[in-house]
């Protein structure tokens, strides 16, 4: 992490870059305000900032409080040196934005552990603001895709409504259960935002109990294929014959819900998509589900490999429902793996230990 050493007396700089480097800091120097100030708005400020109070140009304060009022600039952490005593002084500088200060002569070992402070209190505030862009981007996905199924929704009532389309009443039953697929839609959708709420908060469980695999998949086949029909999509099942085991049902038929509903809604019409079961030689259950859709990117790829998809598929429907489907599938000590099929399309795949 880079530091900044601000003082107009040599002889304090040299002691502390000495210092700052053997405790693994990139250090840089400034002998005045002004050119203090100058670094701390470069394109790569140093993060930690030890500030003499008095200096030629801008004194320490000064420069704590113009970097107090840079509200979306990253945090440079600021300690000020000072033979000032009176606690009016100290106020006053906390007042302006100083998140700490020593005095003068300095203390080696006290240094060490306020600038120790700083640095985490920096990567903490680093993360902070790295989860607060994750979050955006799934408020952005999900207002996304909730507001095309919404806009059906009203759409189609109104048109309900209105006496000019009495004809459409005629077929009232259809039209309802397309309402009610959609509105399920949206439904599943914020369940995934509370999901992932719940991940990040720690608090997301699953309940094991003998179940059948085999049912959970051909349940959650039975409402995709509803879709896969009205995109003319053929959905294929190949399943083997696999005894119950423990494992969470409803859990893992989110999970595959939301495989399955990614690949017909990503797959051309009259493709195919494909649900796999089978039961491997390391004693584990196998499922996947293959599609012929536009497949995915070298950097996707990596980033559903590293389990963080949460930038590079973050402009892409079903994002969400992957988060939570890999956090399903990681507790029932899983894998969610994906890879790009060579004619063309994706197979996303992950096994269960078959514990019965």
């Amino acid at each position: 992490m880079k530091l900044l050493i601000a003082d107009d007396e040599l002889s304090t700089r040299i002691l502390l870059r000495h210092c700052a480097a053997r405790w693994g800091y990139e250090v840089i120097e400034a002998a005045d305000g002004l050119e203090a100030m100058s670094l701390l708005r470069g394109p790569e400020p140093p993060r930690i900032a030890v500030l003499d109070w008095m200096m030629p140009g801008l004194d320490g304060v000064e420069i704590c409080s113009r970097l107090n009022r840079q509200e979306n600039d990253p945090l440079t952490y600021t300690i000020l040196l000072t033979g000032k005593s009176d606690k009016e002084d100290v106020v006053h500088a906390l007042d302006q934005g100083a998140h700490d200060f020593l005095s003068k002569p300095v203390h080696i070992g006290e240094l060490h552990g306020r600038i120790t402070v700083g640095r985490r209190l920096v990567e903490a505030h680093d993360r902070l603001r790295e989860l607060d862009k994750i979050k955006d981007r799934f408020l952005r996905i999900a207002a996304h895709d909730l507001r095309n199924p919404l806009g059906y929704i009203i759409t189609m009532t109104e048109m309900l409504l209105d006496s000019e389309f009495a004809e459409m009443r005629k077929n009232l039953d259809s039209h309802l259960g397309a309402i009610h697929e959609t509105a399920s839609v949206m439904q599943g959708l914020i369940n995934d935002l509370l999901d992932i709420s719940a991940v990040r908060e720690g608090n997301f469980k699953i309940n094991r109990h003998p179940a059948s695999i085999i049912e959970i998949v051909r349940q959650s086949a039975r409402v995709q294929r509803q879709a896969a029909v009205r995109r003319n999509i053929t959905l294929t099942e190949q399943l083997a014959e696999v005894p119950p085991f423990s494992f969470d049902p409803s859990r893992i038929r989110q999970a595959v819900d939301n495989l399955l509903g990614n690949a017909v809604k990503f797959s051309s019409p009259g493709s195919a998509v494909t649900l796999n079961v089978t039961a491997e030689p390391d004693g584990r259950v196998k499922v996947a589900v293959a599609d012929q859709g536009p497949g995915l990117s070298g950097e996707e790829l990596a980033q559903l490999a590293s389990g963080d998809n949460s930038q590079s598929l973050g402009g892409k429907d079903g994002t969400l429902g992957l988060t939570v489907a890999r956090k399903i599938i990681e507790l029932h000590q899983g894998e969610l793996r994906a890879e790009n099929r060579a004619g063309g399309g994706c197979v996303f795949s992950f096994s269960l230990p078959a514990e019965k």
